[in-house]
């Protein structure tokens, strides 16, 4: 990666949206429930909250990561080890989401084997900081 890659990715304008959103989720993943179907070829992931406006962050995050991802825009994010997989792969596996009235659910799947268990991965992440906030995210940065 050129170092004007770098400053791009780095910038405050890219990593705002993410970072924003992602931090108001943390703070509020004691609303947020998800569920995971494992499939041989990927997953469903439906994650939602009673409160409107959390489930609204939910549905903000999801359509802007994968806005990202079809644009080519990865940002640096340190707390995921899938994350940057994802992005650096974002042609090896198929992704869509259907819109809730209280959340998203998210199908993600993949021909790849090694794809398909990194969506594996992601989806247990996330798992972990729904259900354990900041310290999850702060136990993926230290790996």
């Amino acid at each position: 990666m050129s170092h004007m890659d770098m400053q791009g990715m780095m910038s405050r304008g890219n990593m705002m949206g993410p970072m924003k959103l992602g931090m108001k989720l943390f703070e509020r993943h004691a609303e947020i429930t998800r569920a995971t179907d494992y499939m041989p070829n990927g997953i469903i992931d439906t994650t939602v909250s009673n409160n409107p406006t959390t489930a609204h962050l939910i549905q903000a995050h999801v359509i802007e990561m994968y806005n990202r991802l079809a644009e080519n825009r990865p940002f640096p994010y340190p707390m995921s080890n899938s994350v940057p997989t994802m992005f650096a792969n974002s042609t090896k596996y198929q992704r869509s989401y259907k819109l809730l009235p209280t959340g998203i659910q998210v199908t993600e799947t993949s021909d790849d084997p090694e794809m398909v268990k990194v969506i594996y991965a992601h989806a247990r992440e996330l798992d972990r900081f729904a259900k354990d906030g900041m310290p999850a995210m702060m136990r993926g940065m230290m790996k």
